[in-house]
């Protein structure tokens, strides 16, 4: 080992501590970026650097890597979003695969469609912290921790990430509604146009 290299501790309790995480990372960086591929390359991506991270420094592995998965998936989301800036049409989450009996691939629950959806109109610090608090249920002093944010701070990105989903699924429920409506009367229109025309013919 030279001089500038770390140490690492042993390479096997390092590999078992991330096999334990894994799953849970995923699960962060799937919520922050809505893509299983980009989830994986975080993912991996914090998994490289934990192993050459001085883990004897380390005192609580879960909340490091936590802290790393999420700035990792801020700058890609980030990234991600300068770039679909110049797409042509809407951006669709990537849909998590699942195995044959219907289970999220990594132990994962699948996030749903239309949460994704939702979560892009949040500003990433909204984001990462509803992605702790609901996903994971982290409590709001870890949440606080991992932002590097006060835990009264940490509350109100919680707080104000519920209140802009609640009001984007009322629009949508209200778009819905306006929808079925107009197909109804489309509908109905219709009807009485074939009526008429049948009358027509009759005379």
């Amino acid at each position: 080992m030279s001089d500038r290299e770390p140490p690492t501790g042993p390479p096997g309790r390092a590999d078992d501590v991330f096999a334990r995480q894994g799953p849970r990372l995923f699960r962060i960086a799937y919520g922050m970026l809505g893509s299983a591929t980009q989830a994986e390359d975080v993912v991996r991506d914090v998994r490289q650097h934990w192993q050459t991270t001085d883990r004897a420094a380390v005192a609580d592995p879960q909340a490091y890597l936590t802290t790393a998965t999420i700035r990792l998936s801020i700058r890609a989301a980030h990234s991600a979003r300068l770039r679909r800036a110049s797409y042509i049409g809407p951006w669709l989450p990537e849909p998590l695969d699942t195995d044959n009996d219907g289970t999220a691939t990594a132990g994962t629950e699948p996030v749903e469609f239309d949460v994704l959806l939702m979560l892009e109109q949040l500003d990433l610090a909204e984001r990462a912290a509803f992605v702790l608090r609901e996903t994971l249920a982290s409590p709001y002093s870890e949440v606080a921790a991992v932002l590097g944010i006060d835990e009264a701070r940490a509350r109100h990105l919680v707080h104000r990430a519920r209140r802009h989903l609640a009001t984007d699924r009322v629009a949508d429920l209200a778009t819905d509604r306006v929808t079925d409506r107009q197909g109804r009367d489309d509908t109905a229109d219709q009807k009485r146009e074939d009526d008429g025309a049948e009358d027509c013919e009759a005379a």
